[in-house]
């Protein structure tokens, strides 16, 4: 069994895309793989370990977060474990991988000896760079991601309190724009054709705009003002499978609540996974693990 532990100092560093992210790499040169979130880390260890589960590469990865001395042998499999920085050390012979954000440690946690480090939303950085030093482990440096800062659907609503008026059809998207609609509707289609993968705010009365941002395939639609829109809004929603919010506050204080969540937002979906996958590939991280 060959065992990777990925660990940070803090929660919301990068720990968990980094683990799926390797775990996918090996699944896909045929090895078998599984992923465990070790207890610790408040609520974040649930939500870890139900998104390891989830994926389809990693069959069997339990889906709560387990303790270290409940780790079974995999019969040969790769186990990725993401963990806490003081859980780490208690899983012997572990391969480590230490994740940081914004900026390279100063100096490396007693006791863990990690190969590689990848330093998260680094300054500076455009898609993903490695960085080596004389006696000390590669450093694979990921730059600011809009991808990977996306913020999904379900964040979208905890953050507004917001109600669900159609819940979509593609689970829990997430969205790497938000794009206010401009005022004039007949702007509004190519206006909105120029972001990818957008969340588009604008008020329940506007149902010009509304129609205008489905044609433009939004991931999702965030209506303010708390009041019920057009039902032509509905019918066009239903039918495109698209999710659509209502917040209770106005438009300025809806983009102000949700700015903050592209702060706090979680490793979450396929779209997430592959853009981490991507940036991670070529670098030294996976000759530094040479499983």
């Amino acid at each position: 069994m060959a065992v990777v532990v990925v660990t940070s100092s803090n929660p919301g560093e990068g720990k968990t895309g980094v683990a799926a992210a390797i775990a996918r790499h090996y699944a896909y040169l045929g090895r078998e793989v599984r992923l465990a979130r070790l207890e610790g880390d408040g609520d974040s260890s649930s939500a870890d370990a139900a998104c390891f589960a989830a994926l389809p590469f990693a069959p069997g990865s339990p889906a709560a977060a387990v303790p270290a001395s409940s780790l079974s042998d995999p019969s040969g499999a790769i186990l990725v474990v993401e963990a806490g920085l003081a859980a780490a050390g208690a899983i012997a012979g572990a391969t480590v991988v230490l994740v940081s954000r914004n900026h390279t440690p100063d100096s490396l946690p007693a006791g863990l000896a990690p190969v590689a480090v990848v330093v998260t939303d680094a300054p500076g950085v455009r898609g993903s760079s490695t960085l080596t030093a004389d006696g000390a482990p590669p450093t694979v440096a990921v730059g600011e991601d809009r991808t990977l800062a996306g913020f999904a659907v379900s964040e979208a609503r905890r953050a507004l309190n917001a109600d669900v008026l159609v819940p979509g059809d593609a689970g829990d998207p997430t969205c790497d724009y938000l794009v206010v609609a401009p005022i004039a509707s007949d702007a509004g289609q190519p206006y909105f054709r120029r972001f990818d993968t957008k969340a588009v705010v604008v008020r329940f009365d506007r149902t010009d705009m509304h129609l205008a941002a489905m044609k433009a395939e939004p991931a999702c639609l965030i209506l303010t003002g708390g009041r019920r829109p057009s039902d032509y809004l509905f019918d066009a929603a239903t039918a495109q499978g698209v999710p659509v919010l209502l917040s209770r506050t106005d438009t300025e204080n809806t983009v102000i609540a949700l700015e903050r969540v592209f702060d706090h937002t979680r490793f979450t979906g396929e779209r997430k996974l592959d853009r981490m996958a991507e940036l991670l590939e070529g670098t030294a991280l996976f000759d530094a693990l040479a499983l």
